[in-house]
């Protein structure tokens, strides 16, 4: 019995572990933690959200009366089992997020060889400036705080979610503000500069909810500090490197980056 419930304790500690490692979404960030581009539409972002596979606690097999009795190694299996599963898909991540990673800066080193605009550093430093910048934005709920780092669609996107946030009477709540990583996973170079492109995937950190203005009151989100990463798409436009498309960790695949 003993042996039994040391065996359980670990396997709750790592459970718990890995949910507190896990990103979750911060509903309060900018683009409302939904998809926000130029064909986006409507007021407010949808939240993404995770889905986890419950097994039981316990698993019975029939003995040779015919009855069904509890089986303790066959709970340890299971639970083995899910842990495997949940962290597996962890390290997949990271795997090809690396991949994707090493592939891009050494194509940007390429691409800097013959264009202006693919120098890494500068680029990494406007990335980290925008990531900020954006945020204010959305905090102050005014888009215009951040035009110089917004393409005019996800500009025009913005004004439209903030005024209807603003409609609503709602106010956002921002606190404690965190780039964790801003990571190149794909670029894309073409003769001249109009089409040039780069998707960082960006791993942020925040408390950010809404609340009523009058009330004051927590009306959605979450008042504690949450991770979460997604993927940010820049264009380059009037000789500067702006936010055109930003994607949820769960929309894009980090594979299809890091295969190419």
């Amino acid at each position: 019995m003993k042996h039994k419930n040391g065996w359980k304790q670990m396997i709750l500690f790592c459970l718990t572990a890995l949910l507190l490692f896990s990103p979750i979404s911060a509903q309060a960030r900018a683009g409302g933690g939904g998809s926000s581009s130029s064909s986006s539409g409507g007021g407010g972002g949808s939240s993404s959200s995770s889905h986890s596979s419950n097994y039981d606690d316990h698993n019975y097999r029939r003995s040779s009366r015919g009855r069904y009795s509890n089986n303790p190694m066959s709970s340890v299996i299971q639970y083995a089992i899910f842990i495997c599963i949940a962290s597996g898909g962890t390290i997949v991540f990271f795997y090809h997020r690396k991949k994707a990673r090493l592939i891009s800066k050494h194509r940007m080193t390429e691409f800097a060889k013959y264009g202006y605009n693919w120098d890494y550093k500068e680029i990494q430093q406007r990335v980290e400036q925008a990531y900020f910048q954006i945020q204010e934005c959305w905090r102050r709920q005014d888009a215009d705080y951040a035009a110089t780092y917004l393409s005019p669609s996800l500009l025009d996107d913005f004004r439209m979610k903030l005024e209807w946030m603003d409609t609503r009477n709602e106010q956002v709540v921002q606190e404690q503000v965190q780039l964790l990583s801003a990571d190149p996973v794909y670029v894309d170079d073409h003769e001249g500069t109009e089409q040039d492109q780069i998707w960082y995937l960006i791993h942020g950190k925040m408390i950010g909810y809404y609340i009523d203005k009058d009330t004051k009151l927590c009306i959605r989100g979450n008042t504690n500090p949450e991770s979460f990463y997604e993927y940010w798409r820049f264009i380059y436009l009037n000789n500067n490197w702006v936010l055109d498309e930003i994607r949820q960790k769960d929309e894009l695949d980090i594979r299809q980056f890091s295969n190419l």
